[in-house]
Protein backbone atom coordinates (compact mmCIF):
# COMPACT_ATOMS: atom_id res chain seq x y z
CA UNK A 1 0.00 0.00 0.00
CA UNK A 2 1.65 3.55 -1.49
CA UNK A 3 1.35 6.09 0.98
CA UNK A 4 0.60 9.85 -0.33
CA UNK A 5 1.18 11.41 2.73
CA UNK A 6 2.01 15.10 3.38
CA UNK A 7 5.98 15.64 2.66
CA UNK A 8 8.64 14.73 6.26
CA UNK A 9 7.91 16.18 9.16
CA UNK A 10 5.01 18.16 9.41
CA UNK A 11 3.77 17.22 12.88
CA UNK A 12 0.50 16.79 13.75
CA UNK A 13 -1.92 19.14 13.95
CA UNK A 14 -2.85 20.95 17.06
CA UNK A 15 -0.15 19.10 19.22
CA UNK A 16 1.37 21.65 21.89
CA UNK A 17 4.89 21.27 22.20
CA UNK A 18 5.89 20.36 25.81
CA UNK A 19 8.98 22.08 25.90
CA UNK A 20 11.96 20.71 28.47
CA UNK A 21 14.16 22.93 30.98
CA UNK A 22 16.52 22.95 28.54
CA UNK A 23 14.68 25.43 26.34
CA UNK A 24 15.73 28.34 28.68
CA UNK A 25 18.87 28.39 27.65
CA UNK A 26 19.69 30.98 24.84
CA UNK A 27 22.30 29.02 23.15
CA UNK A 28 24.45 25.90 22.81
CA UNK A 29 26.92 23.75 24.74
CA UNK A 30 30.20 25.23 24.38
CA UNK A 31 31.63 21.83 22.95
CA UNK A 32 28.48 21.49 20.07
CA UNK A 33 28.51 23.66 16.10
CA UNK A 34 24.96 22.87 14.25
CA UNK A 35 25.29 20.77 11.71
CA UNK A 36 27.83 18.55 12.92
CA UNK A 37 28.24 15.25 15.08
CA UNK A 38 29.93 15.20 18.21
CA UNK A 39 31.15 12.34 20.18
CA UNK A 40 30.03 13.37 24.15
CA UNK A 41 30.03 11.46 27.65
CA UNK A 42 27.72 11.72 30.52
CA UNK A 43 28.33 10.22 33.89
CA UNK A 44 25.67 7.62 34.70
CA UNK A 45 24.88 5.16 37.06
CA UNK A 46 24.15 2.46 34.83
CA UNK A 47 26.58 0.17 35.57
CA UNK A 48 26.73 -1.83 38.78
CA UNK A 49 24.62 0.86 39.84
CA UNK A 50 28.16 3.15 40.83
CA UNK A 51 28.75 6.42 38.41
CA UNK A 52 30.99 6.17 35.66
CA UNK A 53 30.97 7.39 31.86
CA UNK A 54 29.01 6.57 28.94
CA UNK A 55 29.46 7.89 25.67
CA UNK A 56 27.19 9.11 22.86
CA UNK A 57 27.00 10.76 19.75
CA UNK A 58 24.81 13.87 19.23
CA UNK A 59 24.09 16.51 15.67
CA UNK A 60 21.74 18.96 16.83
CA UNK A 61 20.83 20.33 12.76
CA UNK A 62 21.81 23.57 10.99
CA UNK A 63 17.93 24.43 11.85
CA UNK A 64 17.82 24.36 15.14
CA UNK A 65 16.93 27.57 17.50
CA UNK A 66 17.31 28.33 21.40
CA UNK A 67 13.83 28.45 22.70
CA UNK A 68 12.53 26.62 19.80
CA UNK A 69 11.26 22.58 21.03
CA UNK A 70 12.17 20.18 18.35
CA UNK A 71 11.95 16.42 18.46
CA UNK A 72 14.38 13.97 20.03
CA UNK A 73 15.24 10.90 17.62
CA UNK A 74 17.72 7.58 19.57
CA UNK A 75 19.57 5.41 17.34
CA UNK A 76 20.63 1.98 18.92
CA UNK A 77 23.46 0.31 16.92
CA UNK A 78 23.56 -3.47 16.38
CA UNK A 79 26.00 -5.80 18.80
CA UNK A 80 29.52 -5.34 17.84
CA UNK A 81 28.91 -1.55 16.34
CA UNK A 82 29.12 1.74 17.56
CA UNK A 83 27.33 4.70 17.85
CA UNK A 84 29.57 6.23 14.60
CA UNK A 85 28.37 3.57 12.79
CA UNK A 86 24.59 4.00 13.87
CA UNK A 87 25.07 7.50 12.46
CA UNK A 88 26.23 6.79 9.04
CA UNK A 89 23.89 3.27 8.59
CA UNK A 90 20.72 5.11 10.23
CA UNK A 91 21.14 8.74 8.06
CA UNK A 92 18.91 10.21 10.58
CA UNK A 93 21.34 13.15 10.49
CA UNK A 94 20.95 13.80 7.12
CA UNK A 95 19.24 17.06 6.65
CA UNK A 96 17.95 15.42 2.62
CA UNK A 97 15.71 13.26 4.82
CA UNK A 98 14.57 16.40 6.33
CA UNK A 99 14.24 15.48 10.24
CA UNK A 100 14.94 19.02 12.09
CA UNK A 101 15.13 17.49 15.11
CA UNK A 102 17.95 16.33 17.22
CA UNK A 103 19.37 12.96 16.74
CA UNK A 104 21.20 10.95 19.43
CA UNK A 105 23.49 7.63 19.09
CA UNK A 106 23.77 6.44 22.22
CA UNK A 107 27.19 3.93 22.48
CA UNK A 108 27.10 0.11 24.15
CA UNK A 109 29.38 -0.80 26.11
CA UNK A 110 31.68 -4.22 26.66
CA UNK A 111 31.66 -6.57 29.50
CA UNK A 112 33.91 -4.63 31.92
CA UNK A 113 37.42 -5.83 31.85
CA UNK A 114 36.89 -7.95 28.99
CA UNK A 115 37.85 -7.50 24.85
CA UNK A 116 34.09 -8.26 24.25
CA UNK A 117 31.55 -6.97 21.21
CA UNK A 118 29.97 -3.46 22.18
CA UNK A 119 26.49 -4.54 22.82
CA UNK A 120 23.37 -3.57 24.44
CA UNK A 121 20.57 -5.11 27.42
CA UNK A 122 19.01 -7.78 25.98
CA UNK A 123 21.48 -9.81 23.98
CA UNK A 124 22.08 -13.30 25.42
CA UNK A 125 25.72 -12.02 26.16
CA UNK A 126 24.96 -8.76 28.24
CA UNK A 127 25.58 -9.21 32.08
CA UNK A 128 23.09 -8.13 34.19
CA UNK A 129 24.80 -5.25 35.97
CA UNK A 130 24.64 -2.97 33.26
CA UNK A 131 21.18 -1.27 32.42
CA UNK A 132 20.89 -0.34 29.21
CA UNK A 133 17.55 1.39 29.63
CA UNK A 134 18.40 3.66 32.76
CA UNK A 135 21.73 4.48 30.77
CA UNK A 136 18.80 5.69 28.10
CA UNK A 137 16.54 7.44 30.48
CA UNK A 138 19.59 9.24 31.77
CA UNK A 139 20.81 10.35 28.51
CA UNK A 140 17.33 11.76 27.74
CA UNK A 141 17.49 13.90 30.97
CA UNK A 142 20.80 15.11 30.00
CA UNK A 143 19.58 16.40 26.77
CA UNK A 144 16.56 17.65 27.95
CA UNK A 145 18.42 20.12 30.08
CA UNK A 146 20.85 21.29 27.32
CA UNK A 147 18.68 21.62 24.62
CA UNK A 148 15.28 22.69 24.19
CA UNK A 149 13.73 19.25 23.58
CA UNK A 150 9.74 18.62 22.76
CA UNK A 151 9.34 16.01 25.48
CA UNK A 152 6.09 14.74 24.40
CA UNK A 153 7.88 14.05 20.51
CA UNK A 154 10.83 11.56 21.80
CA UNK A 155 11.41 8.67 19.86
CA UNK A 156 13.67 5.15 19.91
CA UNK A 157 14.84 3.01 16.64
CA UNK A 158 17.81 0.86 16.81
CA UNK A 159 19.15 -1.57 14.33
CA UNK A 160 19.41 -5.73 15.16
CA UNK A 161 20.18 -5.66 19.17
CA UNK A 162 19.51 -1.94 19.28
CA UNK A 163 16.64 -2.63 17.71
CA UNK A 164 15.98 -5.52 20.38
CA UNK A 165 16.70 -3.02 22.63
CA UNK A 166 14.76 -0.39 21.14
CA UNK A 167 11.74 -3.16 21.94
CA UNK A 168 12.68 -3.73 25.61
CA UNK A 169 12.67 0.08 26.23
CA UNK A 170 9.09 -0.14 24.53
CA UNK A 171 7.95 -2.78 27.24
CA UNK A 172 9.54 -0.62 29.75
CA UNK A 173 6.94 1.49 32.45
CA UNK A 174 9.38 3.98 33.11
CA UNK A 175 10.62 4.66 29.42
CA UNK A 176 7.04 4.60 27.78
CA UNK A 177 6.28 7.38 30.35
CA UNK A 178 8.72 9.42 28.08
CA UNK A 179 9.15 8.05 24.43
CA UNK A 180 6.19 8.25 22.00
CA UNK A 181 6.85 5.66 19.54
CA UNK A 182 9.64 2.69 18.59
CA UNK A 183 10.59 1.51 15.45
CA UNK A 184 13.22 -1.46 14.99
CA UNK A 185 15.07 -2.79 11.87
CA UNK A 186 16.08 -6.65 11.79
CA UNK A 187 15.31 -6.79 15.75
CA UNK A 188 16.91 -9.66 17.41
CA UNK A 189 14.64 -10.22 20.38
CA UNK A 190 16.03 -13.45 22.23
CA UNK A 191 14.01 -16.13 24.42
CA UNK A 192 14.92 -17.25 28.05
CA UNK A 193 17.61 -19.84 28.11
CA UNK A 194 15.17 -21.96 30.49
CA UNK A 195 11.61 -20.57 30.04
CA UNK A 196 11.89 -20.29 25.95
CA UNK A 197 9.71 -17.08 26.67
CA UNK A 198 10.26 -13.40 25.93
CA UNK A 199 11.20 -11.12 28.67
CA UNK A 200 8.25 -9.69 30.58
CA UNK A 201 6.23 -6.76 28.52
CA UNK A 202 4.38 -4.47 30.91
CA UNK A 203 4.41 -0.21 29.23
CA UNK A 204 3.13 2.35 31.27
CA UNK A 205 0.24 2.98 28.53
CA UNK A 206 -1.49 1.71 25.56
CA UNK A 207 -1.46 1.12 22.69
CA UNK A 208 2.36 1.20 22.09
CA UNK A 209 2.98 2.57 18.19
CA UNK A 210 5.75 -0.10 17.21
CA UNK A 211 6.93 -0.16 13.64
CA UNK A 212 9.29 -3.40 12.29
CA UNK A 213 11.19 -4.07 9.64
CA UNK A 214 12.99 -7.57 8.39
CA UNK A 215 14.36 -9.63 5.71
CA UNK A 216 12.76 -13.05 5.26
CA UNK A 217 17.09 -14.15 4.09
CA UNK A 218 17.98 -12.92 7.41
CA UNK A 219 20.27 -15.81 8.49
CA UNK A 220 21.94 -13.67 11.61
CA UNK A 221 18.52 -12.78 13.31
CA UNK A 222 15.97 -15.71 11.56
CA UNK A 223 12.83 -14.41 10.39
CA UNK A 224 10.90 -17.42 11.50
CA UNK A 225 13.10 -17.59 14.76
CA UNK A 226 15.44 -19.87 15.90
CA UNK A 227 19.46 -20.20 16.63
CA UNK A 228 21.36 -17.01 16.00
CA UNK A 229 24.24 -16.88 13.65
CA UNK A 230 26.63 -17.13 16.62
CA UNK A 231 24.59 -20.32 17.77
CA UNK A 232 24.42 -19.22 21.73
CA UNK A 233 20.69 -17.64 21.75
CA UNK A 234 17.36 -18.79 20.38
CA UNK A 235 15.32 -15.53 18.93
CA UNK A 236 11.65 -15.49 18.17
CA UNK A 237 9.84 -15.40 15.36
CA UNK A 238 9.18 -12.16 13.96
CA UNK A 239 5.29 -12.70 12.78
CA UNK A 240 4.44 -13.84 16.53
CA UNK A 241 6.71 -11.25 17.99
CA UNK A 242 4.37 -8.84 16.07
CA UNK A 243 1.08 -10.62 16.88
CA UNK A 244 2.03 -9.98 20.48
CA UNK A 245 2.22 -6.35 20.29
CA UNK A 246 -1.19 -6.41 18.26
CA UNK A 247 -2.64 -8.59 21.56
CA UNK A 248 -0.94 -5.86 23.95
CA UNK A 249 -2.30 -2.98 21.74
CA UNK A 250 -5.93 -4.16 22.01
CA UNK A 251 -5.99 -4.79 18.62
CA UNK A 252 -7.39 -8.07 16.36
CA UNK A 253 -4.29 -10.00 15.37
CA UNK A 254 -6.57 -11.22 12.11
CA UNK A 255 -7.21 -7.61 11.24
CA UNK A 256 -3.99 -6.16 10.05
CA UNK A 257 -4.68 -5.18 6.49
CA UNK A 258 -1.98 -6.21 3.89
CA UNK A 259 -0.12 -4.80 0.98
CA UNK A 260 2.81 -4.54 -1.52
CA UNK A 261 5.64 -2.34 -1.93
CA UNK A 262 8.02 -2.58 -5.08
CA UNK A 263 7.97 -4.86 -7.70
CA UNK A 264 9.93 -7.98 -8.66
CA UNK A 265 12.46 -9.25 -6.47
CA UNK A 266 12.85 -6.11 -3.72
CA UNK A 267 8.85 -6.53 -3.19
CA UNK A 268 8.05 -5.94 0.04
CA UNK A 269 4.73 -7.28 2.05
CA UNK A 270 3.53 -4.73 4.65
CA UNK A 271 1.65 -5.39 7.51
CA UNK A 272 -0.87 -2.91 8.89
CA UNK A 273 -3.06 -2.35 12.20
CA UNK A 274 -3.98 1.11 10.89
CA UNK A 275 -1.10 2.95 11.99
CA UNK A 276 -0.14 2.21 15.76
CA UNK A 277 1.09 -0.84 14.58
CA UNK A 278 3.52 -1.98 11.82
CA UNK A 279 5.77 -4.54 9.62
CA UNK A 280 7.41 -4.38 6.70
CA UNK A 281 8.54 -8.06 5.58
CA UNK A 282 11.53 -8.11 2.40
CA UNK A 283 12.27 -10.25 0.08
CA UNK A 284 15.56 -9.34 -1.15
CA UNK A 285 16.90 -8.19 2.37
CA UNK A 286 19.01 -10.36 4.84
CA UNK A 287 19.92 -8.91 8.50
CA UNK A 288 21.27 -5.13 7.04
CA UNK A 289 19.36 -2.32 7.35
CA UNK A 290 17.06 -1.05 4.30
CA UNK A 291 18.15 1.71 2.15
CA UNK A 292 17.28 2.69 -1.67
CA UNK A 293 21.30 3.73 -2.05
CA UNK A 294 22.75 0.98 -0.25
CA UNK A 295 25.04 1.15 2.77
CA UNK A 296 27.95 -0.25 4.81
CA UNK A 297 25.67 -2.98 5.62
CA UNK A 298 25.24 -4.24 1.95
CA UNK A 299 26.04 -1.50 -0.75
CA UNK A 300 25.05 -3.60 -3.41
CA UNK A 301 21.20 -4.90 -1.87
CA UNK A 302 18.45 -2.14 -2.11
CA UNK A 303 15.23 -1.46 -1.78
CA UNK A 304 12.60 0.89 -3.37
CA UNK A 305 11.98 4.63 -1.92
CA UNK A 306 8.28 3.95 -0.57
CA UNK A 307 9.83 1.21 1.03
CA UNK A 308 13.23 2.53 2.20
CA UNK A 309 13.49 2.07 6.69
CA UNK A 310 14.80 5.47 7.15
CA UNK A 311 12.00 7.93 5.42
CA UNK A 312 9.40 5.50 6.54
CA UNK A 313 10.50 5.81 10.15
CA UNK A 314 10.55 9.22 10.15
CA UNK A 315 7.49 10.01 8.51
CA UNK A 316 5.26 7.42 10.45
CA UNK A 317 6.65 9.08 13.60
CA UNK A 318 5.33 12.21 12.41
CA UNK A 319 1.92 11.32 14.38
CA UNK A 320 2.96 10.23 17.83
CA UNK A 321 3.12 12.66 20.78
CA UNK A 322 3.18 11.69 24.01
Amino acid sequence: MKSTAAAIFTFVAGVIAAESSGCSKTSLPDDIELGKPFDLDIDSTSINDTTSTRNYRIQVPKSYKPGNAVPLMLSFHGRTKTAKNQYHLSQFSNSSFGFEGIAVYPQGIKKVGTDSSYQWQGDVEAPSYINDVKFTLELIDHVEKNYCINTSQIYASGKSNGGGFTGLLACDADATKKIAAFAAVSGAWYLDKDTQQLPACNPSRKPIPFLEFHGIIDDTIKYEGGNNSRDNGNTTNIPAYINAWAERDGLDVNANKTGTLCSGYQEVTTFKWGETLQHYRYSNFGHWWMSEFGNSDKENVTTCKEAAATSVILKWIQQWSL
